[in-house]
């Protein structure tokens, strides 16, 4: 099941969110993204956080078209983004695009992209998309698409790495990539497919979209 959640970072344009929301059975808003989704006349399934961002009316007005509101605590271990993956996964979502996960908050950013290790070690699809960049976390052996040209990164997200990699520009086999270097950043896509094997953790893979 497809899941998007939108989160309280920069809201997506409208395009974004439309283009990612197409065939998904479950819209989650985290706290202050309801707002946004009910400007733009969209109802999510659920929303979450401790709305210390979100609008009394428009809570009131999205939970009356049909939206089941969970009210967190203040005081918590958890991030509502991560609430909000959290309840994905137990709603069975194997497919999830987070959207606003990005913007002023660096340490919001930094939390949101853990989300990606935690739904890849679950075994779920799961993609953190902005304006600029579409990412996700990667192990083992792993295939990507994208257009001839257009630049990927991979970065260590879990510990240092050896990347062995096909048709990309600066050729990969067996490099070692520390936690403490910027080596993987800026390669490019020679075909529309290319091939990773990634050992000793994560990767962050980062496809600029522009």
């Amino acid at each position: 099941m497809k899941c998007v959640i939108v989160s309280g970072g920069t809201p997506p344009s409208k395009p974004d969110f439309s283009k990612y929301q197409k065939g998904a059975e479950l819209l989650i808003a985290v706290d202050g993204a309801a707002d946004w989704l009910c400007r733009i006349g969209a109802v999510p399934d659920h929303i979450i956080g401790d709305m210390d961002t979100a609008d009394a009316a428009s809570l009131l007005r999205l939970e009356s078209l049909g939206a089941s509101v969970t009210r967190l605590p203040r005081e918590k271990n958890e991030t509502d983004t991560e609430a909000a993956v959290n309840l994905a996964i137990k709603l069975n979502a194997d497919d999830i695009v987070i959207l606003g996960a990005t913007g002023k908050r660096l340490d919001h950013t930094m939390g949101n992209l853990a989300m990606l290790v935690r739904t890849a070690r679950a075994g779920i699809r799961c993609r953190i998309v902005d304006k600029y960049n579409e990412m996700w976390a990667a192990a083992g052996e792993h295939d990507m698409e994208g257009r001839i040209g257009q630049t990927v990164s991979i970065i260590p997200l879990t510990g240092d790495l050896h990347v062995t990699a096909t048709n990309l520009e600066y050729p990969l086999r067996n490099l070692f990539l520390g936690v403490d270097s910027s080596r993987g950043i800026s390669n490019i896509f020679q075909k529309t497919n290319a091939h990773l094997s990634i050992s000793g953790g994560y990767a962050l893979i980062v496809k600029i979209r522009g």
